[in-house]
């Protein structure tokens, strides 16, 4: 797909799969990595705790009800949030292959201010229909979102679903998660149409770039393997919180990172 393709399809859909992107040993590294840090400092450890500070730099966020088969500290977690500021997860947040992309779209000036690391374990729920920038309230929008599959993502393993063209209209209420399985920050949109829904099938190193206001979702995992992803959020250089008090709040969730700056920005 070239840069106009990629442009037609960010203004129409609001999203596009760029296949084989990154390496699979690459992908493969940064679950092993992730791992790693779960299991230097795992949930036991935090009873109780709905996120726990894992490092100076990451948050650990464990399921409500974790997989049935749950056997390892990382078979317990939901999300890990900010793995990006170090290691090879910074290194493909960094990366010349997503940035360039990331720039045609949002401009030569750009941050990574948050990522997530998406356990998706054997008999987990999956996440209602939302809009990223319902959670992303900054005074700069959109901002675009990196998904990057470490695992095969299928109809069984619970995949990602989009929703083509959501991303032109507004942000929609959201309400909350109901289940008695939902991790607590979940909520979920219910108002809209989702006819038009497509699966995000992907193999390990398919990336995909997607507008911050597309409604999105994902599945159940009904397999009897983990999908796994990881999920980078960028936004333009210079963007700030709507509430000062809330960036606050967030700090164990967002971490600011440059990754690009233009001739023009750095002079």
């Amino acid at each position: 797909m070239d840069a106009q393709a990629r442009l037609d399809a960010w203004n129409e859909k609001g999203f596009f799969v760029m296949r084989g992107l990154i390496a699979p040993e690459a992908a493969k590294a940064v679950e092993d990595e992730v791992v790693a840090r779960i299991r230097a400092c795992p949930p036991e450890d935090h009873p109780g705790e709905i996120l726990y500070q894992a490092g100076p730099d990451y948050a650990i966020f464990p399921e409500t009800e974790p997989s049935p088969g749950a056997i390892n500290p990382e078979d317990r977690i939901a999300k890990v949030f900010n793995c990006h500021a170090e290691g090879m997860t910074r290194r493909i947040a960094e990366s010349d292959a997503v940035v360039d992309i990331v720039a045609e779209l949002l401009g030569p000036d750009l941050d990574c201010f948050q990522s997530q690391f998406i356990f998706k374990n054997p008999g987990v729920i999956g996440q209602p229909w939302h809009q990223d920038s319902y959670y992303f309230r900054f005074d700069r929008q959109p901002q675009l979102g990196v998904w990057l599959a470490l695992s095969r993502a299928t109809l069984e393993n619970g995949c990602l679903w989009v929703l083509p063209g959501s991303h032109k209209g507004p942000i929609h209420e959201h309400v909350p998660d109901r289940r008695p399985a939902a991790n607590r920050a979940y909520t979920e949109i219910v108002s809209q149409d989702d006819s038009a829904r497509e699966p995000a099938l992907m193999e390990p190193g398919d990336v995909l770039f997607f507008h911050s206001y597309l409604m999105h979702k994902s599945t159940d995992n009904v397999a009897d393997e983990r999908r796994a992803a990881m999920v980078y959020h960028y936004a333009r250089a210079g963007t700030r919180a709507l509430n000062a008090g809330v960036e606050a709040q967030l700090s164990s969730v967002n971490r600011w990172i440059p990754v690009r700056r233009s001739q023009a920005e750095a002079a």
